[in-house]
Order: structure tokens, then sequence, then C-alpha cells
């Protein structure tokens, strides 16, 4: 939860900042080509519950980490080589969709995974992880963004520095979904796959 809340956050802080920074977008333009990320959660939260029955939380997080990795090495490509809207359109989409497959299924998980009398203990746990997440990766990711904006100039703000930081934000996610992969499979599911 620590990965998946900061990859969400870091990625929502460099967007915006990319777009307006390095190309010249409009904050209102900027919101409107911010959507589809909202809509790529949107269009997978209804399905979750559906999709939690019929696939074990690793499966399903591991699915979606991977989806919001493709989608923000699709964004490093266009921050060197230039914003192509329709491919920022995916990009979001995939990044939104994939996100929004991770969260629940892996809180889930988690809880399902202790004990009823340790739950409250669990739920402080997590909610200090989630908000610590956030924080600590926007921090590291506008850290070397700032640190590659000043060593590489203003004359390629557009490529290098935000390309960069793309790559380490798709560090983060490759990390994230080496992490779904320490998610026990449910008993329940594994009694049905060895059937």
């Amino acid at each position: 939860m620590f990965l998946t809340n900061g990859v969400s956050f870091a990625g929502q802080m460099l967007l915006p900042v990319w777009l307006i920074h390095a190309y010249g977008v409009s904050p209102e333009r900027t919101g409107l080509f911010m959507a589809p990320l909202g809509l790529g959660m949107m269009c997978v939260y209804p399905l979750i519950g559906c999709l939690s029955d019929r696939f074990d939380a690793r499966d399903l997080t591991g699915c979606g980490a991977l989806l919001s990795l493709v989608g923000t090495v699709v964004l490093m490509v266009l921050a060197y080589h230039g914003l192509n809207v329709t491919l920022l359109t995916i990009a979001l989409l995939l990044r939104g969709g994939g996100g929004g497959a991770v969260g629940i299924p892996a809180m889930s998980a988690g809880y399902a995974s202790i004990a009823r009398k340790d739950i409250p203990m669990a739920t402080t746990a997590l909610n200090i992880m989630q908000r610590i997440g956030g924080p600590t990766l926007i921090t590291a990711c506008a850290t070397f963004l700032g640190w590659r904006l000043a060593m590489v100039g203003p004359s390629h703000a557009g490529s290098e520095a935000y390309g960069e930081t793309f790559a380490l934000l798709a560090f983060f996610h490759g990390a994230l979904l080496l992490a779904t992969r320490f998610i026990k499979p449910s008993e329940k599911k594994r009694q049905f796959r060895s059937n």
C-alpha cells in the first residue's frame, strides 16, 4: 500500500508539472488531459468485485501493477520524444485502470491474512503506510526532477529531465509489481486451481 499510494500520487504530481512547464499546456487543458486517469479508475472499480471472485488477489494486483508500469513507460517515451495526445490518453487510461486494480484487492488480501483481533492494529498500520507512501515518493521524484533540471538546463527541460524522472517513477512501479508477487494466494483459490 506504501508503493501503491506512492506511485499514484507521485505520478499525479509529475504529470501536470511536465505538461505545463515542458510543453506550455495551459492549466485548464492540463486538467482535461488528466481526465483519462480518473476514467481508467472509474472503469475498473465496478469490475473489481467480479474480478476478485474469478482471479486471485496476487494475479489481479500483478496485472494492475503491470498496466500502470506500461502506462508510465509510455509517459517516459513521450517525455523524450514529444507530446502525443493519443498516446498520453492511452498511458493515463492504463495508469488509472492499473492503479484501480491494485489497491482494493491488495487491501482485501491484507485484511484476509490477519486474525480478527488484529484488525484494529492492522487498520492503523495500513493507514500510516498509505499516508507515508504518497509524500515519500512525491519527494523522491520532485527532488530528482529538480536536480536533473538544474543539471541539464532549461533548453532540454522537455526531454531529459522529465524522461529520467518518469524512468524513476517506472522503477517504483517495477518495485510495486515485484511486491505484488509476495501476496499469498487465498486458500480457497489454491484448492480450486489444484482440482
